[in-house]
């Protein structure tokens, strides 16, 4: 059944969707940005083939976006310290993901993945012949998947979790998705719930299926260890700071009154606030926003020393996860958005976790809730509440940061096991 589909996607799907993939690009800058880095790509594509004189084994892992490649991390380093000799080519569909990723030494090629496209693909692995491929998470490739069979290369998903469990479960749709996830030859889930789903809801029976946890909190830890060295700048020299990571406007709507009533109430409370997109729009958007209120602003890329005002603007990218450690409590953003962002380096930072409605797309966020590490709250009087309840209540306080560093510690060791399956030394 999944050749028919496979059939009716390169027939009906691939050349709509890419017809439409580069005219939207002449509109909107991340896609074009998407199109210049794929023929960019090509070209050092080449370069890297022709300097593969000796045919080193090679493996491919595929990251969708930044977060992803956060996931893959601790498992690329452990592939290395135990096969030096292999070639890892870390993979990406977003332009943020290939832009912003950490240069590790341990990865020997950065590249855009190509569309997916039948002819595309081919050429694609042709030129790499990577003995296996890692896909972090959940973006899978009909194409990709297909032609990895046809030529023999392993292929498995780590950190698997099955997204949309209810909606994959519908007739139609499950023989579709059933049948992608079976061109995979290994799964890796993050919990047992999701084994559960990919055997019982998917009903996937020709594929091993794994519990071996989620190697985010391996990377968690490492940049907690990390945080240090990276040097980012000190932004309070005391004070109460409460920091809002990856926030957009649907957060702000409801987060911004909540801070302005907690500011009039604690003198020593102060913000960093990070858009989670910090283009000048949404920068002077926050400015403007406390600044009519009377707290004046400072952007963190204009910071020489520490701030003497209440609140920071974060208009960089790349050092949220050490900011953690400059806060006592933290909201994470996207959570009245859809979907809630990562909630794991501010747990390990011990801070307690403020989102809002919309958590359940992340089993952190849902195993710090249980615990007591993280707060769910609809608006923005629950926020303010719930901040207030921190901030006044110190064994409150306490027990909630102990919470957060609890679940993490207690998820550790994933990245081991997955590179032991990986290499077949389980």
């Amino acid at each position: 059944m999944i050749y028919f589909w496979i059939v009716v996607y390169n027939v009906f799907i691939v050349p709509l969707a890419v017809i439409g993939f580069y005219l939207m690009g002449i509109f909107n800058m991340k896609i074009r940005e998407g199109i210049k880095g794929r023929l960019r790509s090509k070209k050092e594509l080449l370069n890297f083939v022709r300097s593969r004189r000796n045919r080193r084994e090679l493996f491919i892992v595929h990251s969708a976006s930044l977060g992803e490649f956060e996931q893959a991390k601790p498992v690329i380093r452990g592939l290395k310290a135990l096969r030096p000799d292999i070639l890892i080519v870390a993979s990406f569909t977003s332009p943020s993901g290939y832009k912003n990723a950490e240069r590790m030494e341990e990865v020997d090629l950065y590249t855009y993945l190509p569309l997916d496209v039948f002819f595309w693909v081919k050429v694609f692995l042709q030129k790499l012949k990577p003995g296996k491929i890692v896909f972090v998470s959940y973006e899978l490739w009909p194409n990709l998947l297909f032609l990895a069979r046809r030529y023999r290369i392993s292929t498995y998903i780590i950190s698997a979790r099955l997204r949309n469990a209810d909606f994959k479960s519908r007739p139609i749709v499950r023989s579709i998705v059933r049948g992608l996830y079976e061109l995979v030859d290994n799964i890796y889930t993050v919990s047992e719930t999701d084994e559960h789903a990919f055997k019982k809801r998917l009903g996937i029976n020709k594929v091993e299926v794994l519990t071996l946890g989620d190697t985010r909190y391996d990377q968690v830890l490492q940049r907690a260890k990390e945080h240090i060295k990276f040097r980012v700048k000190r932004v309070f020299d005391e004070g109460f700071a409460f920091i809002a990571g990856s926030v957009w406007p649907q957060d702000v709507r409801h987060l911004l009154p909540a801070l302005k009533r907690a500011m009039e109430r604690f003198e020593d409370l102060k913000i960093i606030i990070a858009p989670h997109e910090p283009t000048q729009y949404a920068i002077e958007a926050l400015r403007d926003y406390f600044e009519q209120y009377g707290y004046q602003v400072d952007l963190y890329s204009k910071l020489s020393e520490v701030s003497s005002r209440r609140v920071v603007v974060v208009d960089v990218v790349g050092i949220l996860a050490e900011l953690y450690h400059q806060s006592r409590i933290a909201f994470v953003g996207g959570s009245f958005r859809g979907s809630v962002h990562n909630v794991m380096e501010p747990a390990v930072a011990g801070n307690p976790v403020i989102v809002g409605p919309y958590y359940k797309n992340s089993r952190e966020a849902e195993l710090l809730i249980e615990e007591g590490g993280a707060f769910p709250c609809r608006d923005r009087e629950e926020i303010f509440e719930i901040l207030v309840h921190l901030k006044e209540d110190e064994k409150f306080y306490r027990e909630a940061s102990e919470a957060s560093r609890r679940v993490i510690v207690r998820n550790l060791g994933a990245s081991a096991r997955t590179v032991k399956e990986i290499l077949g030394l389980s």
